[in-house]
């Protein structure tokens, strides 16, 4: 009886090091509904699409996986919940349409939360439960520092927003529908407020009601890094 031959699956996500004074951890292109496509700068888009090889940043190399956000937002203009009360992330117009993308279930696509875009830029005493904790993402405190175009640390947390060159990000995108995107968490308890924290175009983290119809989604993926070359 011949051997049974296990075929061996290809990956074919490209990992780029993080340059000297970047605050990502590092580039990978990845298509994310083929796990196995080859993907590099050259073959992949930039800024835009929800099919193919896109550039995702790492914001998060512990254990095992990388945690990585899009470089763009796959969908502008998405109410949290057009009723104008809050629910709960799972249960949000915000996170049906993420789940709609049809990317490998593995990666489980979801936003990135508060708590992790405060680790990012060094923040602390955020207090979620308040909107009076907002921040720019290049300042300890709410002054806009990042006034040039491409001249803020944190520009791939919000390029590709309407506007953004003027607050520091290296590329902007004209779309109304972009003024930044969700992230997972709601301001205080889902059901006790109407509002949402969100990155903004502007360059900081700040909340706007859950029936905003300015704001988009931009995928979260964690993947293992043996899949990545």
């Amino acid at each position: 009886t011949p051997d049974v031959v296990t075929p061996t699956i290809v990956f074919g996500g490209t990992k780029v090091e993080a340059q000297s004074g970047e605050t990502h951890k590092g580039i990978v292109y990845l298509d994310p509904t083929d796990l196995s496509a080859t993907c590099n700068a050259s073959n992949s888009t930039i800024g835009s699409g929800t099919t193919g090889c896109m550039k995702f940043y790492i914001y998060d190399d512990s254990g095992d996986n990388y945690k990585m956000i899009l470089d763009h937002n796959t969908e502008n203009g998405v109410v949290w919940n057009a009723s104008g009360s809050n629910v709960a992330y799972e249960s949000s117009g915000a996170y049906t349409s993420v789940q709609n993308l049809n990317w490998t279930a593995s990666l489980n696509p979801t936003f990135i939360t508060t708590s992790e875009i405060n680790t990012i830029t060094g923040k602390t005493g955020f207090n979620s439960t308040t909107t009076n904790s907002w921040y720019y993402l290049d300042s300890l405190n709410q002054t806009k520092v990042s006034t040039t175009q491409g001249s803020s640390r944190y520009a791939w947390l919000y390029d590709y927003t309407n506007e953004c060159t003027s607050y520091g990000c290296s590329t902007a995108l004209a779309d109304e529908g972009a003024y930044g995107y969700w992230t997972q968490d709601t301001v205080g308890s889902a059901g006790s407020g109407s509002r949402v924290w969100f990155v903004r175009a502007s360059g900081n983290m700040t909340s706007a009601p859950c029936n905003h119809s300015d704001i988009g989604v931009r995928p979260v993926i964690s993947i293992s890094k043996s899949q990545i070359s």
